[in-house]
């Protein structure tokens, strides 16, 4: 047990009573984008199973939430996030007029208020 209790991520095991943030850092795969870093966070509660996503200041609720012990995912009208939980990995892709812009990051939790 002791080997494998370093293997899982310490926020996962918290109460998931609640609502758990992580800070992510947005790198763009998209050259037509213009390349850059930006911070997303994403805040997600298990038991109610939401997910908000906060850009620039701007909390959206997401819909079609799945938590699961190995991933989360969600979207909205014009953006979907997907986060792998065990390397906190995020995918953030964006839906304009005919066509999809993509942007990979790293999360990590947020510190606790």
């Amino acid at each position: 047990m002791g080997l494998l209790a370093g293997l899982v991520p310490a926020w996962a095991g918290r109460a998931t009573a609640a609502q758990q943030r992580l800070e992510c850092v947005l790198t763009d795969a998209d050259a037509q984008r213009g390349g850059g870093r930006r911070p997303i966070t994403i805040a997600f509660d298990e038991d109610t199973k939401t997910i908000t996503l906060d850009e620039n200041g701007q909390a959206r609720p997401l819909r079609n939430v799945a938590i699961s012990n190995t991933s989360m995912s969600s979207h909205a009208d014009d953006v979907s996030v997907g986060v792998d939980r065990s390397s906190l990995r995020v995918v953030f892709q964006t839906y304009g007029q005919g066509s999809v812009a993509n942007e990979y990051g790293q999360c990590k939790p947020a510190a606790t208020r």
